[in-house]
C-alpha cells in the first residue's frame, strides 16, 4: 500500500496511458512511419513510468545495491533514448521524410553520448553513486543528461520556426510542449531530490500531441471523414520501406469542375460524402481508404483480386445511380480509376506508384469518354 501511496501519479500516468493505447487499437488507424513513432514513444513512455518507480524502489534497502545501482543506470540511459525518438516522430510530421530520418540516426546521438557516460560512470562516478548503505547520490555530470535533452529540443525548435510556413500548426504547439513541460519538470525533478512528476508529464504531453497530431486534424479529411493526403502518404511510405504487397487505386471522378460550376459547391461537396461512403461500404477490407485531393481519392489493398476491385466498383457505381435516380443527388456521379499491384520486394518509388495508377486512371477516362462519344452519337 504504501508503494502504491509513493508511486500512485506513476501508476495513474501508466494506466492512461494504456487506456490511450486501446482508444488507438480499436480506432484502427492506418499504420505509418508517424503512427509506430509515436507507438513507440508511448511504450518507452510506460516503461520510463514503470522504471523511475524501480530507480527508486530498492534505495536505501538494505543488501539492493546492485538491484539500485541497474534500475539507476537503465533509467539514465533509457531518457536518452525516449528523446530521440520524439525528436525522430516530430522531425517526421515537419517533413514527412523516412529516408531523412535515416540520415540522422533517429537523432540516437543522444542515447550514445548516454551510454559513453554511463560505462565510464561504472569506474569512477560522474553521474550518480550508490552509498555502501544503498543510498542513491547524484555526481556533478548528472545535470548533462537533462541538457542534452533541452539542446536536441532547441534544435528541434529551430527546425520547426525555419519551416513554419510549410508545416501544420499542431506541429508547433506539439514542439512547444516538449519544450516546456518536461524540461520544466525535468529540472524541477533535478533540484529537488524525491519528487517524481518528469514521466508523469511526460504522460500527458504525449496525450496532449495525441489529441493535435494523432486525431482529426491530421489523419481524417474534415468533409469526407476519410484518411487524408497526411495519413495516405505516411502508410504508402511505410508499405514501401518494408516491401509490402498492395495494390494501390487512384480515382478520378469524371468533369467535377463543371458540375461544381453548374450546381453549385454545396451539391458537389454533398456529392464528394455520398461518394466517399460509398467507397468505404464496399471497400471494407482496404487498409486506407482516402481523399488525396479535391475529387480525387485512393484505395490501398492488401491480398485483394483484380475482379473484386471491379466488382467494388460496379457496387459503388449502382449506388450512386441510385442516388441520383432518388434525387438525393442533382447530377450523376462517374468515376474513373486506375490502379498498381506492387509485388513483394519490388524496387519502386512512391511517385512512381503514384504516376502509373494516376497514368492508367487517366487512360479509362479517355476510354469512358470515347464510349460516351459513341453512345451519344448512335442515340442522334
Amino acid at each position: 500500500m504504501d508503494f502504491f501511496i509513493r508511486f500512485d501519479v506513476n501508476i495513474f500516468s501508466g494506466v492512461m496511458l494504456m487506456v490511450l493505447y486501446l482508444t488507438m487499437k480499436l480506432r484502427g488507424e492506418a499504420k505509418g512511419t508517424a503512427s509506430r513513432l509515436f507507438f513507440r514513444i508511448l511504450w518507452m513512455t510506460v516503461f520510463m513510468l514503470i522504471l523511475e518507480m524501480l530507480s527508486w524502489a530498492f534505495d536505501g534497502v538494505p543488501g539492493k545495491n546492485g538491484l539500485n545501482y541497474f534500475f539507476n543506470m537503465i533509467f539514465a540511459w533509457s531518457t536518452s533514448l525516449t528523446t530521440g525518438i520524439i525528436a525522430s516522430y516530430i522531425d517526421y510530421h515537419m517533413f514527412e521524410s523516412y529516408s531523412r530520418l535515416k540520415r540522422r540516426w533517429f537523432y540516437i546521438h543522444n542515447f550514445i553520448f548516454a551510454g559513453i557516460l554511463i560505462v565510464a560512470n561504472l569506474f569512477y562516478p560522474i553521474l550518480f553513486s550508490i552509498t555502501p548503505n544503498n543510498e542513491y547520490s547524484r555526481e556533478p555530470l548528472m545535470i548533462l543528461l537533462p541538457l542534452m535533452s533541452l539542446m536536441m529540443f532547441l534544435y528541434i525548435s529551430c527546425l520547426a520556426y525555419r519551416n513554419r510556413k510549410r508545416i501544420h500548426r499542431e506541429v508547433i504547439w506539439v514542439v512547444l510542449l516538449y519544450v516546456c513541460m518536461p524540461l520544466l519538470a525535468a529540472f524541477f525533478q533535478v533540484s529537488v531530490y524525491g519528487v517524481f512528476i518528469l514521466w508523469p508529464f511526460m504522460a500527458i504531453t504525449l496525450v496532449l500531441t495525441y489529441i493535435f497530431l494523432e486525431t482529426v486534424s491530421t489523419s481524417k479529411d474534415y468533409l469526407t471523414g476519410l484518411f487524408s493526403r497526411h495519413r495516405i502518404d505516411s502508410y504508402l511510405e511505410y508499405m514501401i520501406k518494408n516491401k509490402k504487397p498492395f495494390t494501390f487505386v487512384m480515382i478520378d471522378l469524371n468533369s467535377f469542375k463543371e458540375i461544381n460550376d453548374t450546381y453549385g459547391h454545396l451539391n458537389g461537396d454533398l456529392a464528394l460524402k455520398e461518394f466517399s461512403k460509398m467507397l468505404s461500404k464496399h471497400f471494407k477490407d482496404a487498409k486506407v481508404v482516402g481523399r488525396y485531393a479535391g475529387d480525387e481519392f485512393v484505395l490501398i489493398l492488401e491480398k485483394i483480386k483484380r475482379e473484386d476491385i471491379g466488382k467494388g466498383f460496379d457496387n459503388v457505381k449502382e449506388e450512386m445511380e441510385k442516388l441520383y435516380k432518388d434525387g438525393k443527388l442533382k447530377f450523376l456521379v462517374s468515376f474513373s480509376y486506375g490502379s498498381y499491384e506492387r509485388s513483394e520486394n519490388e524496387d519502386i518509388s512512391y511517385n512512381d506508384i503514384i504516376h502509373f495508377a494516376d497514368k492508367r486512371m487517366y487512360e479509362e477516362k479517355k476510354i469512358d469518354a470515347q464510349r460516351a462519344l459513341t453512345e451519344k452519337e448512335k442515340s442522334i
